[in-house]
């Protein structure tokens, strides 16, 4: 039986999707920028909610079909936002080179973007290709935008990391109030450097250990995490 299980919980709850709590006036930017046709870069460090505010914006939009998503992180070459924009109006696109009308481009993870895919975005916006362009990036200096794509950029917004009561309240949406006190779940989030992914992972083995002993200090969860475990 899996850890969750003995919790009462069908699957695991620190790997479902909840509220988005700490950012949300942001996620109402993001949502706005595409409603209004707008390019919007969030700039944070790692684990700050770039990512999570992106798929809330899948789950609000993606049912139209005119999302096209990018982990940059995950691509094994360079980014083509043209094969991107005709991969995405289907084969016909692809045999015909048929570019999409009024897309909502999500660029997540972005580190470096050379001029040529700068120029492409420019174009696809201006001539209604995209209707929205959102870019997460650590660092939006590094990127190095032209101004004529700066000057198309409704907004540039710096995520943070959550407080330590947000932590708890993010914990405490996916799991409840019957496991961990405030102040156990406090350390852990310190212990895991604010990252929200890290404090969720972290989460999931001090869980482990509380199911399998129904219990663990504060202690206990100190030791568990300089362990590295992380």
């Amino acid at each position: 039986m899996e850890w969750y299980e003995e919790l009462d919980f069908d699957e695991n709850p620190l790997k479902k999707d909840t509220r988005c709590v700490g950012n949300e006036e942001i996620l109402k930017e993001a949502y706005y920028a595409i409603m209004s046709g707008n390019m919007l870069v969030l700039e944070g460090a790692e684990g700050t909610g770039k990512t999570k505010i992106l798929r809330e914006v899948i789950k609000k939009f993606g049912g139209y079909g005119r999302i096209a998503y990018v982990n940059c992180a995950e691509l094994g070459k360079e980014l083509n936002v043209e094969d991107v924009l005709i991969k995405k109006n289907g084969i016909l696109g692809w045999l015909f080179k048929r570019y999409p009308k009024n897309m909502v481009l999500l660029l997540d993870n972005v580190e470096h973007i050379n001029s040529r895919n700068m120029e492409r975005i420019k174009y696809f916006f201006d001539s209604n290709h995209l209707r929205s362009v959102i870019i997460t990036t650590k660092d939006f200096e590094k990127l190095k935008f032209t101004e004529s794509i700066k000057q198309r950029i409704r907004k540039i917004i710096q995520l943070h990391s959550l407080s330590d009561y947000e932590a708890v309240q993010v914990f405490r949406d996916k799991l409840g109030d019957g496991i961990l006190s405030d102040r156990s779940i406090k350390i852990i989030y310190q212990t895991s450097n604010k990252n929200t992914q890290k404090f969720l992972n972290n989460c999931e083995h001090v869980c482990k250990v509380y199911v399998t002993n129904k219990s663990i200090s504060d202690d206990d969860i100190k030791r568990l995490l300089e362990r590295g475990v992380k």
